[in-house]
């Protein structure tokens, strides 16, 4: 890769993240280096691309109008980089993907037959709750929980995702089980919740607030919560159905009508999805623990 293109790399992260460090950090090179290629890119198209003050870079028209034509330059790359590897048409290559956790630990589980199908693919998975900026962060795919209605991204249906309501036996030992959805109001309730945001659950058509002792905005955490009996949580199915099978959790409510969750895979739009990514989603596709949308 010529200095050149290597340049228009660091420009259209600065363009994405508009700080040298943190741009530096992420490339494993000095501030010294990222403001260095920025000033060969200015220099090359004889334009002014950031106002640069102490504390931020501020892009300019002209970096915007760069910036498309540096995506479609550096993606037409990838693609052509993809027909002549070492392997002619043989998907290689990074793909970064956002998972939540739940979904996340399910598809690693997995991974070992993309990789041997596919073995010049390398795959960073970045798995959190949260959702995490696509173009920031550098994903080719992530996972969408519920509708998405952002245009700057494509949008995949992968399936829907039953939940239940469990509790360890210990729990329910001391304080019985709920009889109704009316009778949570008396129990400790894990909430999977965020900040001070109240946690709701919609169960048999109606939405309730829930409250306990406990509460976290991470779903692993809840999970950990609920076996060690520290009240009812609402979880995948995928997630606790082995702890149901060994007898870690029981099911509460099991009757009770409660509504699965619709996955999506999503990647930019700016952005053609290359052959690496593709037999990636193909893989999220086919191995969706869900009903298909």
């Amino acid at each position: 890769m010529t200095d050149l293109l290597i340049a228009m790399r660091t420009f259209m992260r600065l363009c994405e993240k508009p700080n040298f460090s943190r741009v530096a950090e992420e490339m494993h090179a000095s501030h010294t280096t990222i403001a260095r290629r920025l000033d060969q890119v200015e220099a090359h198209f004889g334009a002014t691309l950031f106002h640069r003050t102490t504390r931020r870079l501020i892009a300019t028209a002209e970096a915007e109008r760069l910036l498309a034509h540096a995506r479609a330059m550096l993606d037409a790359l990838d693609v052509a980089e993809q027909d002549f590897g070492p392997v002619r048409n043989e998907p290689r290559g990074l793909v970064r993907i956002g998972l939540t956790t739940a979904l996340g630990l399910h598809y690693v589980a997995r991974l070992g037959d993309l990789t041997r199908r596919y073995p010049a693919l390398q795959l960073d998975c970045a798995m959190t709750d949260w959702q995490r900026d696509v173009v920031e962060e550098r994903l080719d795919l992530a996972l969408r929980v519920g509708p998405v209605s952002d245009d700057s991204l494509v949008v995949h249906p992968l399936g829907s995702l039953p939940r239940l309501l469990v509790a360890a036996p210990d729990y329910l030992a001391g304080h019985g089980l709920p009889a109704s959805a009316e009778h949570l109001s008396r129990h400790e309730c894990i909430a999977y919740a965020y900040g001070d945001v109240p946690a709701r659950w919609t169960i048999d058509g109606r939405e309730r607030v829930v409250s306990g002792t406990f509460r976290s905005d991470g779903s692993e955490a809840v999970h950990r919560a609920a076996v060690s009996g520290l009240g009812i949580a609402l979880l995948p199915a995928i997630r606790v159905q082995g702890d149901i099978e060994t007898g870690r959790l029981v099911p509460v409510l099991p009757d009770s009508v409660i509504a699965a969750l619709d996955i999506w895979a999503v990647h930019p739009s700016h952005k053609r999805l290359p052959p690496r990514a593709r037999v990636v989603l193909d893989f999220l596709k086919a191995n969706f623990p869900g009903e298909a949308l």
